[in-house]
């Protein structure tokens, strides 16, 4: 129970397929109104670095959306764009290498690049910037990140090859004599959500390469070539954490780039001053489409959770699906509301989920008995 509540801080991620973040804030702001219009609120979304983070980040800092003209998972020409402010650079990789922009039957970790990734940052570092901020979620590639590092002048001897997931076993050498000259004069940070190794068997290509197409003979050959990467290029860096991500493009950016990789939400919370609005707070209702095994590692629920847990301060869950409770339990959250526990069905639960969040919000408040 909680004694006295006079102001809400709304921050949910999105509900992947259904709802975007702001979406899914209206819904839980419609429900505080519809339980208690004096409540006061304040709505500040979040993400993971996955897909939407720009979103809210441009929301939030102001940026500026720069197009560019870069070349998708299979090579082909494609517009997308960044974000920027004078000095630093935000780049999704999912704009340019991400799996959405292919047709499930396009999905295959061996033909896709992440070098459309490494054109923006290259566009980035040509017109100044002295920051990059990579956000690295849903990818479409296993290449290690040697696409990105040849659009930035690295060269691997591959001729005429794409530098593709197929091209890793070909790498015999890394070239860096005509790399991009502003490389070693900027801070590249990378926001990551997992905490898998290059290779073995929880690595880039084994525990991500299914989803992205491979059967089980392509994980076996995609990882031998990232083997072959890590041998080539000696750094050791292959069982970081982190460096899995992105079918491996963590570890090319740490090996290419020199990034830190840092946590997504841990990052996304600091530039959007989620603190600040936290210390203001009664309560904070969070959610995202899925609690499960994954939200402990990294995802908002767990960020919030974490940073409510450091002020004292409650934290309400508005989700689509809890997969599995002992997940939000080890969290130690008293408060899980699930979209699916009214919804007929899962197509009913992805069409109503605005209408069920409000429901749902409205319950909780009434629970928590203010």
């Amino acid at each position: 129970m909680i004694d006295s509540v006079s102001h809400i801080l709304i921050s949910p991620d999105k509900f992947k397929g259904s709802l975007t973040s702001n979406q899914v804030c209206a819904a839980i702001e419609a429900g505080i109104k519809k339980y208690d219009p004096e409540i006061t609120f304040t709505t500040q979304p979040l993400a993971d670095g996955g897909e939407g983070t720009l979103d809210i980040l441009k929301a939030v800092l102001g940026l500026e959306k720069i197009a560019v003209t870069v070349k998708d998972p299979l090579m082909r020409s494609i517009d997308t764009y960044y974000l920027r402010n004078e000095k630093v650079a935000f780049v999704e990789m999912a704009n340019a290498s991400g799996l959405l922009l292919l047709k499930k039957e396009e999905r295959n970790p061996l033909f896709t690049s992440t070098f459309g990734t490494g054109e923006m940052i290259a566009h980035a570092l040509d017109n100044g910037v002295r920051e990059v901020y990579l956000m690295i979620g849903g990818s479409a590639t296993n290449d290690g990140g040697i696409g990105m590092a040849q659009a930035l002048g690295y060269n691997f001897g591959l001729g005429e090859e794409v530098p593709n997931g197929a091209a890793l076993s070909e790498v015999q050498s890394c070239d860096k004599s005509n790399i991009h000259p502003r490389i070693k004069e900027v801070k590249f940070t990378v926001l990551c959500d997992v905490q898998n190794p290059l290779i073995g068997e929880q690595g880039a290509s084994a525990v991500y390469g299914p989803q992205k197409g491979a059967n089980d003979a392509m994980v076996r050959q995609l990882d031998e070539g990232l083997q072959n990467l890590a041998r080539v290029i000696g750094n050791g860096r292959e069982q970081n954490p982190g460096a899995g991500a992105a079918g491996g493009l963590g570890y090319g950016a740490i090996s290419f780039l020199n990034a830190t990789l840092k946590s997504g939400i841990e990052t996304v919370m600091e530039l959007t001053s989620f603190s600040q609005h936290l210390q203001k707070a009664d309560l904070v209702i969070t959610g995202e489409g899925q609690l499960d095994a994954q939200t402990l590692s990294g995802k908002v629920i767990a960020g919030v959770k974490q940073q409510g847990d450091k002020l004292n301060k409650p934290v309400a869950v508005v989700c689509g699906v809890a997969r599995d409770i002992e997940e939000g339990n080890a969290l130690g959250l008293q408060y899980i509301y699930q979209v699916m526990s009214k919804a007929e069905s899962v197509d009913d639960a992805m069409k109503n989920a605005a209408k069920y969040v409000s429901e749902l919000t409205t319950e909780l408040l009434h629970d928590i008995n203010f």
